[in-house]
C-alpha cells in the first residue's frame, strides 16, 4: 500500500511539473499610449435679456425682437439653434424686481460665436456668456484613441523583439484601463475679450478661442515571443 501511495505521489508530481511547463510561454509585455484632440463643435452661449429700471427702459419683447434680428443677420438659424432656457414673467415680478428672459444658443465654432457676440453687442445686448462647450463626436474620438493605443503597444512589442533577434506572435492578453482609469480629457475654454462687458471701443471685434478636448488613453498587452 505504501509503495502504491508513493507511486501516486510521484505521478502527481510529474503531472504538476508538465502542466507548469505547458503553461510557460515566452512573451513580451508592453504598454501603449495614445493622445488625440477632439475639436469643440458644440458651443453653448447664454443670453440674458433684462428690463432696465432706467427711465428709457426697453421691455423684454423689444429686446427679444432686437436679439432675433441680430442673430439672423449673422446667419443663425434661430428656430434650430436658439431655445428659451428660463423666463421670469413681468406679470409675476414683485415691486423692485425686474423681468428677465434667458436663452441658450448653440453654435458650431469659435468663429460663429465671435460673430454672435459682435452682432448682439451692436444690438445693445450685453449680457452674453459662454456656458459650455463640447464635441458631438467625442465617443468616436475615444474609440480612435483606444485603437491607436493598442497599435502603439504592438509596434513597441515588435521593436523590442527585433532588438533580440526574435519576432512576436499572437496577442493573448489586453488590459484596457478605461474602467479603472477613465479616459482623461479637458475642455479648456479661452475667451479673450469674449464677454460683452469686456469689449471696448479700442477692440475692433471680440476674439473667441477654444482649446480642443485632449483625450489620453492607455492599454497594456502581452504578445507571444517567437524565435
Amino acid at each position: 500500500m505504501r509503495k502504491l501511495f508513493l507511486t501516486l505521489v510521484a505521478m502527481l508530481g510529474l503531472v504538476i511539473t508538465a502542466s507548469a511547463q505547458t503553461d510557460f510561454r515566452p512573451s513580451v509585455s508592453v504598454n501603449g499610449q495614445a493622445k488625440i484632440t477632439a475639436p469643440l463643435d458644440e458651443i453653448f452661449l447664454s443670453i440674458t435679456l433684462k428690463e432696465s429700471d432706467s427711465k428709457g427702459k426697453v421691455d423684454l419683447e423689444q429686446q427679444r425682437v432686437a436679439m432675433l434680428r441680430a442673430l439672423r443677420k449673422c446667419g443663425v438659424n434661430t428656430e434650430e439653434q436658439l431655445r428659451l432656457a428660463d423666463m421670469a414673467s413681468s406679470f409675476f415680478k414683485r415691486k423692485g424686481s425686474l423681468a428677465s428672459s434667458q436663452y441658450e444658443l448653440k453654435v458650431a465654432s469659435a468663429e460663429e460665436a465671435r460673430k454672435v457676440f459682435e452682432a448682439l453687442d451692436d444690438a445693445g445686448i450685453a449680457n452674453v456668456n459662454i456656458a459650455r462647450a463640447t464635441c458631438s463626436k467625442l465617443e468616436e474620438y475615444r474609440s480612435e484613441a483606444r485603437r491607436q493605443a493598442i497599435r502603439n503597444a504592438k509596434a513597441r512589442a515588435e521593436e523590442l523583439a527585433t532588438a533580440i533577434g526574435q519576432s512576436i506572435g499572437a496577442c493573448y492578453e489586453i488590459n484596457d484601463y478605461s474602467n479603472s482609469q477613465p479616459v482623461v480629457y479637458r475642455a479648456n475654454m479661452l475667451a479673450k475679450s469674449a464677454m460683452a462687458d469686456s469689449i471696448t471701443e479700442e477692440s475692433a471685434e471680440p476674439e473667441v478661442e477654444f482649446k480642443p478636448i485632449e483625450i489620453n488613453y492607455s492599454v497594456s498587452a502581452k504578445f507571444v515571443l517567437k524565435e
